[in-house]
């Protein structure tokens, strides 16, 4: 069975085509500034990158006949759920009209429909960073008709537990999991049964790599009104945590830097070890307390001095911890699709 994986990012469009379990190839097509200068629209920029998709299959000596199914990073829709959900016209009116946030990612549903179409097979995306299960605690806010989200990283934290699970010859849906994935930006997400019930989002704890991280909200006002909006939005994305630190998003580069003696870099390494692990500890009571497992994933999770300090952070809650490093988000899309065509994950229509 042929799966077509489909992962569009803000600067390149992922694809690779699998059999069954076995990855065939895999590519990351690029696309420079001066090239997305040129599409003026959205629908431009949709045209391009479904002509990008289709030549790869092309390039590989297949027509979407070929494929038994096409599945895609999930975008940002609102009203998701996590696991697998069917791509129909609502939810692509969905992606089109009215996404929580404006990303590249929305294009690979569409493009996943259009060619599923023209096959007449399915497509689905799979764990979208919007998938919302949030619990009804965890979902209040003190401003009526104003709730919690949950932008968080599930598909690789939803796939390292079921990996886990796995190894150790139990069912993800009878377990707990506390998952911290720690990249770019980092989030943590608490798996109940199989359900993300709450989240620490990459806004709402410690810094990362690259993001400045929580910050209490008279104290963020204040900033936006001394150094603006534009200013403040990029310490939350691409200019924060340690690229405003020490001016390097490369957590390699921190280690040298700590390796060869710079104390202001170890203190900065400890400091985010010591938040991350007071933010999972933050999401315990959405298991009761009772966690069988917490896995510490992304690629962050290579850093060793990191996860070794998260670990004796957390040492007191006495529960296994597993260091299952990278981001699989294409072999983690290729198996959630392998489990639809197999009939062992149940799909959801979206419902908006």
């Amino acid at each position: 069975m042929k799966i077509l994986v489909i992962n569009p990012g803000s600067t390149s469009t992922k694809v690779a085509l699998y059999e069954d379990d076995q990855e065939l190839i895999q590519k990351s097509i690029s696309h420079s500034k001066e090239e997305l200068a040129r599409l003026k629209s959205w629908q431009e920029q949709l045209d391009y990158r479904y002509q990008l998709v289709c030549q790869f299959l092309k390039d590989q000596g297949l027509t979407p006949h070929d494929l038994s199914i096409v599945i895609s990073r999930g975008g940002s829709p609102p009203g998701i759920r996590s696991g697998a959900t069917l791509i129909d016209d609502r939810l692509v009116d969905a992606l089109t009209n009215r996404p929580l946030e404006r990303h590249a990612a929305s294009f690979g549903p569409i493009i996943a429909k259009k060619i599923a179409d023209e096959a007449g097979i399915r497509s689905y995306v799979y764990d979208p960073i919007t998938s919302n299960e949030l619990s009804p605690l965890a979902r209040v806010y003190g401003v009526k008709g104003i709730e919690h989200d949950s932008f968080c990283h599930f598909l690789n934290t939803h796939a390292m537990g079921l990996q886990l699970a796995e190894k150790l010859g139990r069912n993800f849906s009878d377990m707990n999991i506390l998952a911290a994935h720690i990249g770019g930006g980092n989030s943590i997400s608490l798996w109940n049964h199989g359900h993300p019930v709450d989240v620490v989002t990459g806004d709402s704890g410690t810094f990362s790599a690259e993001r400045a991280g929580f910050m209490r909200s008279e104290k963020m006002i204040q900033m936006v009104q001394q150094y603006g909006a534009e200013t403040c939005i990029g310490w939350l994305h691409g200019k924060g945590g340690f690229v405003s630190l020490l001016g390097t998003n490369d957590l390699r580069e921190v280690e040298k830097m700590i390796v060869s003696g710079n104390q202001e870099a170890l203190l900065y390494e400890q400091a985010m070890a010591y938040q991350l692990a007071k933010s999972m500890c933050s999401l315990l009571p959405a298991a009761a307390g009772q966690l069988d497992a917490i896995i510490i994933t992304g690629g962050g999770a290579n850093w060793k001095r990191l996860t070794d300090d998260i670990e004796k952070n957390i040492a007191f809650l006495k529960v296994p911890v597993y260091i299952m490093p990278g981001e699989h988000e294409m072999q983690a899309l290729a198996a959630g699709a392998l489990r639809i065509l197999q009939g062992k994950e149940e799909v959801q229509i979206y419902q908006g």
